[in-house]
């Protein structure tokens, strides 16, 4: 990694999270040019929707129709189906942005949003009460429940956190996430509180919360049930499971994001990682592969992400792919276990001038 370096803490000392002032430092963008890319879109959303919901369709088409040939060659085309299905979490992402469609169709949005979300098993409120912290908090320890993480990233603890999506994929571990992801929505929907709810949200969210949680349990549970009882197979394959099998793969991207970056610093630039991905990926990514550009300008839809990108690039460390983004991640957690006082730092990530101050985590993350 040549362009990259380790250093002790104390030479981030101009980096660090002030949690008084709250204040993220980030590149200027002139504020016309950033009025532009906020713009959201309909149409482009609609079709974006429409291309992913084709590329559902064509597996799982052609899964029921191989079940009817070998159900042994049905396996790999339903683990193509389940490639696509874990990247319903892109769109959920970015859906509670409030930025996939324009602002006359805000009602279908949060309707889609719940659809969405209930495909994922976490509720809508949830979710955002969680990424709005996660915005105003990235990588701060005790308060982002998004990167609750052990404050040391060490080899052993990263190659656990493989082999569990590992096991997922490999159906063991589903069925034991099945479990969990039950138990969490009854834990929920009872009232059970963790510390997320405890502290930063209303009662009003709570009881959103408890409502969603029952009500995507009950979908999950009625779908499951009518399911066996018609022994209608394909759903069980296709719905019921299909998260639990999905997910572990898209999270081989998602876990890119963060994971290893230092704690309590006031600089995008130096706690999230970008991803470099193939065209075909980016068109069901939703922007997460841009994704210091997104912390630094949340407001921007991810459609107009590669255009701010072009931007700000200059300011920016290039983004390696996800062989090299891993690579970059065990190569932090074997640094750690030798000295875990170590902070990962790269070196193309110029120190923030003070006139690229931005004040006021609230205003940098409107819209959620």
């Amino acid at each position: 990694m040549s362009s990259s370096r380790f250093a002790v803490r104390q030479e981030l000392a101009g980096f660090e999270w002030d949690n008084q002032r709250k204040d993220w430092r980030r590149p200027t963008v002139d504020r016309e040019l950033l009025k532009q890319l906020s713009q959201r879109s309909t149409l482009n959303g609609a079709l974006r929707v429409l291309w992913f919901l084709f590329l559902l369709a064509v597996p799982a088409v052609a899964a029921i129709y191989v079940s009817h040939v070998n159900l042994w060659l049905t396996i790999p085309v339903l683990y193509v189906y389940y490639f696509f299905y874990g990247f319903w979490v892109a769109i959920a992402h970015e859906l509670q942005h409030k930025t996939v469609f324009g602002e006359k169709a805000d009602g279908f949005s949060e309707f889609f949003f719940f659809v969405v979300q209930t495909i994922v098993w976490n509720s809508p409120t949830y979710a955002r009460v969680s990424h709005k912290l996660h915005h105003r908090y990235t990588m701060v320890r005790n308060v982002d429940p998004e990167t609750d993480w052990p404050e040391v990233i060490t080899s052993r603890w990263l190659r656990w956190a493989m082999w569990q999506r590992i096991l997922r994929i490999l159906v063991v571990g589903a069925v034991v996430e099945t479990g969990r992801l039950v138990w969490m929505q009854v834990e929920r929907a009872a009232g059970k509180k963790n510390r997320m709810m405890k502290e930063f949200c209303t009662e009003q969210e709570i009881r959103a919360i408890r409502l969603e949680s029952a009500a995507i349990l009950l979908i999950h549970v009625a779908v499951a049930a009518l399911a066996i009882w018609l022994h209608a197979w394909p759903v069980l394959a296709l719905f019921t499971v299909a998260w639990q099998l999905g997910s572990p793969i898209e999270e081989l991207w998602h876990m890119t994001k963060h994971i290893g970056r230092p704690y309590n610093v006031n600089d995008h630039r130096l706690n999230t990682r970008s991803i470099r991905v193939s065209w075909f990926i980016r068109t069901f990514f939703w922007g997460l592969d841009d994704h210091v550009d997104h912390h630094l300008y949340p407001v921007v839809p991810s459609r107009n992400l590669p255009r701010l990108h072009q931007v700000l690039k200059k300011d920016l460390p290039v983004p390696d792919n996800i062989f090299g983004c891993w690579a970059e991640m065990f190569e932090i957690s074997r640094e750690k276990d030798r000295d875990p006082r170590a902070e990962f730092v790269s070196v193309e990530a110029p120190s923030p001038r003070p006139e690229a101050t931005s004040t006021g985590a609230t205003r940098a993350t409107s819209g959620g």
